[in-house]
Order: structure tokens, then sequence, then C-alpha cells
């Protein structure tokens, strides 16, 4: 059996994770999935990489008596291809095979570290009329060398003694590719006592070599540490230069606004949606209707209109997830960060299908009726129809792939899981993970928790009695998808295998704006009993309208007074003006935020 600490090794060559190295442990392992499948053990990105199916191919570990490895295709669309051969069935994997997802598809590189003595790299592929030759000049024979002759004429003698045995042999006997692998392994074994001489003769050259190797690996580590330098000095400049100006437009200080920013982190997510009976992925059904993709929906007999989840993958649809990027800031420095709940929980708010089609249409079939549906606006106010509005986590109605047929009568619940939840801090290369500790059942809010050994620098916010003011000067910290970004060019080399890769350093954008409107959201008696109490509301409930430029990324990121403090977290954009924004007042957060700090 294979020690503990062996491993799989995946290098990827191209697709959307190309020069990524993934890791898996073979302790306990029997199969790695591979897939767009989120639940896949090896996951590819469902837009970019579309030539894998969701469930694509699996690798088989056996590690019994003997370690050994097997890959196989599971019906994939565009099939899967073993050193540039396509595959049926199982096939044997060995170190340093490549192996592609689909003509021209992602490909990468499988190996095992450390290797095994039984798992040699394949030899390559010869034909059997070369084969004999071939070994004649690999094998290396037992025989000692005679007295007096130097290694290399040993070897020689050898060959010739051997050669025409071993090609008379091999025609006789049909001879397979795993045949003349074991075959070629059993013969280099059996030479390592010869070989043991000739090592030695090499020593004082490797010695020299080494000099030489060692002296090339220094000069690259100081040109990658110059690189690194230049990278940082620039991104110190462009920060210094965007502090300077908003300095002079807000009158806060370059080191306020560079201890805001250090405070004011970069939040990615990723989740997905399973069935809370099977627990397993839900997908949503979608056709296409005039060139676009439209999501579909079904009238009950109720005459009830409800999205059509289903369990197939098969089918024409996706699964109910996305993958979104956002901002956040730290509000205690024990590592609480405050976000938005639609970037940290996204399933507890509304989902939105293909926003940017400019349509906002679906389709909508009748139960257990024909495949023929009617174009519904999924914004119509004034009719059932009003689609728009589905919050995943309150569930829903589950239907076969190709069917609008219930597979059952009730509503079912479901759950989601964040697949990925981190942060990641200004001028930093790596991101940490975060855990979501609580969401406002009242406002667009989440906490989330990063484990730190370091007291963080964190934002306040307005004193509770603070009155915010229509025309004051506000300044919005944040990661918009807009803004340029400040990129390193990382080279690596793991293992021998070099690769070059940009890794992304965030630097939060600062933009200064106007708090042009206040909420209309009050309580008040009415003007005789007749008429009871009023509530006022606005249409996007108790927010602070903005005159600033915000974007996607923005959302989460700390909306500050003059002074600094926070007022509110940006939360809606939109999408009729550029420089219309909404933001969560800081009241709605306090009560959380106190349960969760104390």
């Amino acid at each position: 059996m294979a020690a503990s600490t062996a491993r799989i090794v995946i290098r990827h060559l191209s697709g959307s994770k190309i020069n990524q190295i993934e890791q898996f442990d073979l302790a306990g392992l029997q199969e790695i999935t591979i897939g767009r499948d989120p639940t896949s053990r090896l996951n590819y990105d469902l837009a970019r990489d579309d030539e894998v199916s969701r469930r694509h191919a699996v690798i088989r570990v056996n590690n019994d008596k003997e370690l050994y490895f097997r890959l196989a295709d599971l019906n994939s669309s565009n099939g899967t291809f073993l050193n540039g051969e396509r595959i049926g069935g199982e096939v044997e994997l060995l170190p340093e095979d490549i192996v592609e997802l689909g003509s021209g598809g992602p490909k990468f590189i499988f190996d095992v570290q450390p290797r095994p003595a039984n798992l040699p790299a394949r030899t390559r592929s010869m034909a059997a009329a070369s084969v004999a030759a071939a070994d004649a000049e690999t094998r290396i024979l037992t025989p000692a060398p005679k007295a007096g002759a130097t290694v290399e004429h040993a070897a020689a003698d050898t060959r010739q003694r051997t050669a025409a045995t071993d090609t008379a042999a091999l025609a006789k006997v049909p001879i397979g590719k795993a045949t003349i692998q074991r075959m070629l392994f059993d013969e280099r074994r059996k030479a390592r006592g010869v070989l043991i001489g000739s090592i030695a003769a090499v020593v004082v050259l490797a010695v020299l070599g080494g000099g030489a190797l060692l002296w090339h690996s220094h000069e690259v580590n100081v040109q990658m540490a110059q690189e690194l330098a230049a990278a940082e000095a620039k991104a110190e400049q462009t920060r210094a230069q965007t502090n300077a100006a908003i300095a002079k437009a807000t009158g806060l200080s370059p080191d306020q606004i560079t201890k805001m920013g250090n405070a004011t982190v970069y939040v990615e997510n990723k989740w997905a949606l399973f069935d809370g009976e099977t627990r397993k992925p839900l997908f949503q059904r979608y056709v296409k209707d005039s060139g676009q993709w439209l999501p579909c929906f079904v009238r009950l007999k109720d005459g009830t209109v409800v999205r059509w989840l289903t369990l197939d993958d098969k089918a024409a649809t996706l699964p109910i997830g996305e993958d979104s990027t956002g901002s956040g800031f730290v509000i205690d420095s024990r590592g609480f960060i405050l976000t938005n709940k639609h970037m940290a929980a996204a399933w507890k708010t509304r989902y939105e299908d293909f926003p940017g089609n400019g349509t906002w249409r679906g389709a909508i079939y009748t139960l257990n009726g024909r495949l023929r549906y009617t174009i519904a606006d999924m914004w119509d106010e004034d009719s059932d129809k009003k689609l728009s509005n589905w919050i995943p986590d309150s569930g829903g109605y589950v239907f076969e792939g190709n069917r609008p047929v219930l597979i059952s009568q009730d509503r079912r619940e479901v759950f989601a899981n964040n697949e990925v939840l981190s942060v990641q801090f200004p001028g930093t290369r790596m991101s940490i993970n975060a855990t979501l500790l609580r969401t406002s059942i009242d406002a667009d809010v989440a906490v989330l928790k990063i484990d730190t050994p370091d007291s963080l620098s964190k934002l306040d916010l307005v004193p509770k009695e603070y009155d915010a003011k229509v025309g004051q000067r506000i300044v919005l910290l944040g990661y918009p998808g807009i803004s340029q970004k400040t990129l390193l060019i990382q080279h690596t080399n793991e293992a021998g295998h070099v690769a070059t890769r940009g890794v992304m350093i965030p630097e939060p954008t600062v933009t200064e704006g106007t708090l042009s409107k206040l909420s209309p959201q009050r309580k008040e008696q009415g003007p005789d009993q007749s008429q009871g109490n009023l509530t006022t509301l606005g249409s996007l409930g108790d927010t602070y309208q903005l005159d600033i430029s915000a974007s996607a990324g923005d959302s989460g990121g700390p909306v500050l007074t003059s002074d600094g403090q926070v007022l509110g977290l940006l939360t809606y954009g939109s999408t009729r003006s550029e420089h219309v924004s909404f933001a969560t007042p800081v009241k709605y957060v306090r009560e959380l935020l106190q349960l969760q700090l104390q």
C-alpha cells in the first residue's frame, strides 16, 4: 500500500485552471470525479470550460495490495483523451500521462508524488518492428565487465551479446505495450548494481554542474524579487496619487485614507443550492427562444407560477448558484467583517436570471402539458406572473428534466453551501477563508469571521445619534469590477514544472460623492382616528440614495463620512443611471453586530 504521505498531483496545462496545481491525499481516496458539476472533486468553470461535461470522467484508485490507477469516461459529450487518443471504457493511468477533456479542451498532467516503485512513467509507444532494436539499445544486463575494461566498453559488449537473442525472442511472441513497459522496468531494476560504478564516476561532474545550477537558481530568485519589488512600488505610487486626489476633494488625510483602505477587503463567493431530500444539486431548466436563453416556469393547477427546478443535469439546465466578487470591511480587530447579505448568503435574497440580456423574460409551461410555452415579463407587477421575486432559501417544486411533471407533489425544502467564501486584504497575494456567522432579517447585511493571530485595522461606525444630512460629502471604498487591476507576474518552478501566471493584488478604489436623498420610511399618527397609524415607505426600503459612481464589485463596501466613520454600506446600484446608488444605514447592523461581537 502507498504511504500515507503519497498524493496525486494534477498540473493543469490549459483551460480556466491553466498553470494551477491541485493535490489529493491518497489516504482513504477511492476516486476523483472530473467535470463542471460543483460537487466534482476536480471541478471546472461552468462558463469557460464548456467542452467539459458536468460529469465528464473519473480517476479510480486501487490502493489495496498494489497501487494503480484507472481512467474512465462517463459518457461525456466530447470524449476523454489519454496522451492524444480517445478512450473507451476504463484504461490504465500512469504518472506523467496527459489527460484531455474533449478535443481541444482542458488538459492536465497526472502524477503521483512521491513516485511508487511499481509506477514508472509511461514508455513511448513504438511500432512492433522497432521494439526489438529499441529494447536491445536500452537493456543493460548483469555480467561484470572484463578486467581493465571501462564501464562503457563492458556495456557495449553486453549489448552486442544479447541483441540477437532478444530480437529473436520478441519476434516469436506478440508483445503489448504494457508487457514492454514491465520488461523494461524489470531489466532496469536488475541493472542497478552495474550502474553504481558509473554513477560514482559522474559524481564529480554532478558537483560541478550543481554549482552552476545553484548559481542560475540564485539569479532567477533575484530577478523574481526585483519584479515583485517593482510591482509593489508601482502599486504604492498609484495608491499615493489616488489618496492625494481624494484628500484634496474630501478633506481626509492620506494617512486616514490608507488606514481605511487597509480595513477594506475584497470578498469572493461561490455557492450552490441542493435538494433537502436527495442532497443532490438543484438545476434551473432553460429554453432557447429567438437566440436567447430564458428561464422556464410551470403554471400549477391553482394558477400559481413556479420555477422549473430539476435534479436532472443532462437536460438544458444550469445549477442554481453563482460566483461573485464584492467588498467588505473590518468592523472589529478580532476578525469580524461586514458585507452584504447578497454577497455572503445570496440564497437568502432574490435570485436573478441572465440580468445582462436586457429582456427579463421567462417561458411558462403548463403542468403535465406539452412542451409549449408562453413568454412572460418577469417584472410584470400587474399579474400573477411576478416571476423575479423567488428567494432560493424558500424552496420550490422539483420537476422532471424534460417534462413539466412533478416528481413529488409537495414543495421541497432546500439548503445551500458556500463552496468558496474568502477575503483578501489590500496589497496581499493570499486569500483567507471566511465563515458566515449571521445575516440580518431586516437589511442586506451579513457578518463574517476570519481567524487571524494579529489585531486588524478596523473602521468605526458613526455615533448612534448621528444625523445624516442631504448634500453632505461621502466617500466610498470598494473593489468595482470596472476598476483597473494590479497584477503581479509570478514565476513558479515546482517539481520541474515551470509556469508563469498573473496574481491579482487587490487595491481598493476610492470614490467621492454626495448623499442625495434620505429614505422616507417612518410611522405616524393619521390626521383622525378613522385613518389609524400611517406608514411611509421607500420603494427600496430604508436606504440612503447616493450621487456617486459605483458598480458591481462595490457591494458591501463602506460608505464613509468626511471624518472617516461608516455611515452605511453600499447595497444597490441603479441600472438606469451610473451615478445613482443606494446604501444601507448602519442603524440596521447595530443589533446584528452586538450579538456577534459579545
